[in-house]
C-alpha cells in the first residue's frame, strides 16, 4: 500500500516538471529575454565615456583658469649698424700771418714769403696795435702787495714808477714807456743789473692791423716749415705761426 502511494508522489512530481519545463516553448524565452531597439546600452562605469555635451565632473582642487592663447615671441631686434666714424676735418685752404703795425712791415714780409709760396696778399683789418712798449715789474697778486713791491724797488734806488690800480695790469709796477721794442729792451737791461726782474710788454690799443694773406692747396704742415725755415735764417723777424682765415 505503502509503495503505491509513493509510486503516485513520483509520478506527480514527474508530471509536475514535464509541464512547467521540458513542455516550456524555448521561442518564448527569447522573446521574454530580447531588449527593446530603443534601450541604452549598458556600460561599466570603467568604460565610460564622457559625452561632449555633458560638463566635466568637478575638481577637488578647485576652478582652473581658462586656457589662454601663449602669446608668441616677438622677434629679436634687428642689430644696429656700428656709428659711423667722424670724418677729419678739411685742410684749410687758406692762412694768414701776422698781425703787424703797419703796412711796411706787411709789405716786408710779403715779399719775404712770396720767395716760397706761388700767390700772397696784404689784409687790413680792426684789431689792436701796439702803441709803446712797457717795461713792468711783475703782478702781485694785491694792491697792497703791490706797494710793498714799489717800496722794494725804492730801496734800490729806483725812482720813476708807479702802480696799477685797475684795469688789465692792475697789481703791475710800471717801470716806464717806450716807443719802440729796440729802446723798451735797453732799459729792461738797466734794471737788470739793479737786480730787478721786469718784463717787455706792449701797449694795446685799438686800430687798424695788417695780415700777410696766403691761399694754400698743400697741406698745412709745408707752410709751418717755410715760417720755421725764414725764422731760422733771420731770428728777428719772429714770425708766428700760420693762422686759418676765417
Amino acid at each position: 500500500m505503502k509503495l503505491l502511494v509513493y509510486l503516485l508522489i513520483l509520478l506527480n512530481v514527474v508530471f509536475f516538471l514535464w509541464e512547467s519545463g521540458f513542455r516550456h516553448d524555448p521561442s518564448d524565452t527569447a522573446q521574454a529575454l530580447a531588449l527593446p531597439s530603443d534601450a541604452e546600452p549598458i556600460v561599466l562605469a570603467n568604460e565610460a565615456i564622457p559625452s561632449a555635451e555633458e560638463p566635466p565632473e568637478p575638481s577637488d582642487a578647485g576652478p582652473t583658469a581658462p586656457d589662454l592663447p601663449v602669446p608668441a615671441e616677438p622677434p629679436p631686434p634687428a642689430a644696429e649698424p656700428p656709428p659711423a666714424l667722424p670724418s677729419p676735418p678739411a685742410e684749410p685752404t687758406c692762412f694768414r700771418l701776422g698781425p703787424l703795425a703797419t703796412r711796411e712791415q706787411a709789405t716786408a714780409l710779403l715779399d719775404l714769403i712770396k720767395t716760397h709760396v706761388e700767390q700772397a696778399g696784404i689784409e687790413a683789418r680792426p684789431g689792436e696795435v701796439p702803441d709803446g712798449w712797457w717795461v713792468l715789474f711783475p703782478k702781485a697778486d694785491n694792491l697792497d702787495a703791490a706797494r710793498a713791491n714799489r717800496r722794494e724797488l725804492a730801496k734800490k734806488g729806483v725812482r720813476d714808477m708807479w702802480v696799477f690800480e685797475k684795469g688789465p695790469l692792475q697789481g703791475a709796477i710800471s717801470l716806464g714807456l717806450y716807443n719802440t721794442r729796440e729802446q723798451a729792451e735797453a732799459g729792461q737791461r738797466q734794471f737788470a743789473d739793479k737786480n730787478v726782474v721786469t718784463d717787455v710788454v706792449p701797449r694795446l690799443v685799438r686800430g687798424r692791423v695788417y695780415w700777410v694773406k696766403i691761399p694754400w692747396r698743400r697741406p698745412a704742415l709745408e707752410l709751418e716749415e717755410i715760417i720755421q725755415v725764414l725764422n731760422t735764417q733771420d731770428p728777428e723777424l719772429k714770425i708766428g705761426s700760420p693762422i686759418p682765415c676765417e
